[in-house]
């Protein structure tokens, strides 16, 4: 019992000083450390070789958590190597959360061109010769399951195609996928439409 009241003794002093308010900074060790002095990009920097306060990164550096696209030296979707065409889409069923992301970024990045249900009559479009080939339709026989597999459209989106850039600067990896599935379901719901009037 000696032992800790004595330790609590000779704590307490020490716990008072923790507790109390400084009126002035308290004393920094190696201050370089805790401040460094930050410069903004287009700032002189006396302690860089070119005097230029923006680094160039080291030649082959990435972002943290990047994962560079594998087929940025293939040139049309149809050569994209395996059965899948190129990469596997990570989304195995899309959820309603999905699809609304892919909606939004479909009806902002894609309807100008290819339309709001994806039939090639986009606002842009316009009268020949508007264009010198017209977007084509990602609904009905020339864009479906069977003849475009999702790496395919994933590829377009992200290298672009004919009269269509890229929009890999525009559109993150993760959404590209969810446009792919909200244009499955545009295809899906074109299907049904045609069975629908097929069979009236």
């Amino acid at each position: 019992m000696k032992h800790i009241s004595l330790r609590f003794l000779l704590a307490l002093p020490f716990l008072t000083l923790a507790n109390c308010d400084y009126k002035t900074p308290v004393w920094e060790y190696f201050p370089n450390m805790y401040d460094s002095p930050a410069r903004e990009a287009q700032e002189d920097d006396g302690f860089s070789a070119n005097g230029a306060a923006n680094r160039i990164p080291p030649k082959g550096a990435i972002p943290m958590g990047y994962e560079p696209y594998p087929y940025t030296n293939v040139l049309t979707q149809d050569a994209l190597p395996g059965a899948d065409k190129g990469l596997k889409n990570p989304i195995a069923k899309a959820s309603l959360g999905d699809l609304m992301i892919g909606e939004k970024r479909y009806q902002t990045y894609c309807t100008p061109c290819h339309g709001v249900r994806g039939a090639g009559n986009g606002t842009v479009v316009g009268p020949s010769p508007r264009f010198a080939q017209s977007p084509p339709a990602l609904v009905g026989a020339l864009v479906n399951s069977k003849t475009y597999t999702d790496g395919q459209i994933y590829h377009i989106i992200t290298m672009g195609r004919g009269g269509m850039g890229s929009y890999a600067y525009q559109i993150e990896p993760q959404d590209r996928w969810k446009i792919v599935a909200y244009i499955r379901k545009l295809q899906e719901f074109q299907a049904k439409n045609e069975k629908l009037s097929q069979a009236n």
